[in-house]
C-alpha cells in the first residue's frame, strides 16, 4: 500500500510542465450537499498562470519536507497543526468528501462554465487539475466565494484603454497564488485546515456524525440524564467536534462501567456514579458540561514521569509513521 509520505513526495516532485492543466469551479447552494463543477475555458497564457500557482505550492513545501522540517500527521478534528505540520486524510474514509470530489475523476463530462447567476452565487472553491501523461492527476484546491467577483464587490475596477480610464463592468474573477489543500491517489493533504472545513462543509458532516455517535454512546454507556447531555451537545459545535473524535475511537463499543469508574477514581473527576435499580449509571450534570465528553474521549492521562494525572486537549495519536 502506498503511504501518505510517498504520495506527498510524488506530488512535490511531479513535473508540472508535462501536465495538462484544467481549472474547475465548484458551486453548491445551502441545500445542496454535492457541488456542481464547471470547467473554465482559458487562454494558454492563463493556463500557465494556474500552472505556476501549482508549481509555487510545490516549491513552498518541497525543501522543508525533504530536509525533515515539514512533518506529516494523520488528520484529527481537534488538532491544531503548527506551521511546520501538514495533516492528511484518506478521502475514501470520509464519505461526504469522497462524494463531493467524485465528479473530478471524469473531467471530460464536466460542463463549460457559463457564469450563470445561480452557479456564481453558490461558488465555494476551485480546483487546478494537473494531469500527467501517466499516473493519477493532482488536484490543487482553493476556497472561493462569489464575493471575490469584482462585479459583486462594493469596490470597482478601472482599466486604462486608448488613453483614458474606464470602469470595468463585465464580471471579473480574482484569484491568488495560494492553495488550501492538495490531493492525489485518494489522499488529501491540508495546508489551511479552516479553509478545508469551509470548502467541504465539514461541520455539516460533523453534526451528522455527532448525532450518530450520541446514539452509539446511548447504547454503550449507561448515562443518567442522557437527554440533557444530548441537548447540550447539539447546541455546541465544539462538543459536536469532540463527539466526532470520540466516534473514531475503537474502544467506544467496548467501554464498561467498571473501566469508566477506574478513570473517574484515579483522576478524582467530579462525575457521580449512581445505582438505578440493579444498574450503575454515570450522571451527567449540567453544571459541568465538558467533563463527561472529556472522559469519553480519554482526555485524562497518567504520567509515568511525574506520577500525576493530566487533562490533555488537541491530542494526536502517535503512529509509527509519525515517529
Amino acid at each position: 500500500m502506498t503511504t501518505a509520505k510517498t504520495i506527498f513526495e510524488n506530488i512535490l516532485s511531479l513535473d508540472l510542465s508535462e501536465c495538462e492543466v484544467t481549472v474547475c469551479l465548484a458551486s453548491a447552494l445551502k441545500d445542496e450537499s454535492v457541488p456542481r463543477f464547471e470547467r473554465l475555458l482559458i487562454s494558454a497564457q492563463l493556463t500557465e498562470t494556474f500552472r505556476s500557482i501549482a508549481s509555487f505550492t510545490q516549491t513552498r513545501y518541497k525543501r522543508d519536507f525533504s530536509n525533515g522540517d515539514l512533518l506529516l500527521h494523520r488528520y484529527t478534528f481537534q488538532s491544531k497543526p503548527d506551521t511546520h505540520e501538514v495533516e492528511y486524510l484518506d478521502v475514501s474514509t470520509y464519505e461526504s468528501i469522497a462524494e463531493q470530489v467524485e465528479p473530478l475523476s471524469t473531467l471530460a463530462d464536466i460542463e463549460v462554465f457559463e457564469a450563470e447567476e445561480k452557479f456564481t452565487a453558490g461558488m465555494r472553491f476551485y480546483v487546478i487539475v494537473a494531469q500527467p501523461p501517466q499516473g493519477d492527476a493532482v488536484y490543487f484546491f482553493r476556497a472561493y466565494s462569489h464575493r471575490k467577483m469584482l462585479s459583486r464587490s462594493r469596490s470597482f475596477a478601472m482599466i486604462f484603454n486608448s488613453g483614458v480610464y474606464d470602469r470595468v463592468t463585465d464580471p471579473m474573477f480574482l484569484f491568488d497564488s495560494t492553495v488550501d489543500c492538495v490531493s492525489r491517489g485518494g489522499m488529501m493533504f491540508l495546508f489551511k485546515k479552516e479553509h478545508f472545513h469551509e470548502m467541504f462543509r465539514f461541520f455539516e458532516m460533523t453534526r451528522k456524525v455527532a448525532s450518530e455517535t450520541l446514539e452509539t454512546i446511548r447504547a454503550a454507556v449507561p448515562i443518567h440524564n442522557f437527554e440533557a447531555f444530548v441537548k447540550d451537545c447539539e447546541a455546541n459545535m465544539s462538543k459536536q467536534v469532540k463527539l466526532n473524535h470520540i466516534a473514531s475511537k475503537p474502544y467506544l463499543a467496548r467501554l464498561t462501567i467498571d473501566n469508566i469508574k477506574k478513570v473517574i477514581a484515579r483522576n478524582k473527576l467530579a462525575v457521580p456514579v449512581i445505582k438505578v435499580g440493579d444498574k450503575e449509571m454515570i450522571v451527567y450534570e449540567h453544571a459541568d458540561k465538558w467533563v463527561l465528553l472529556k472522559l469519553l474521549d480519554d482526555d485524562y492521562l497518567w504520567s509515568l514521569m511525574t506520577e500525576q494525572s493530566y487533562e490533555v486537549s488537541g491530542k494526536r495519536e502517535v503512529t509509527e509513521h509519525d515517529r
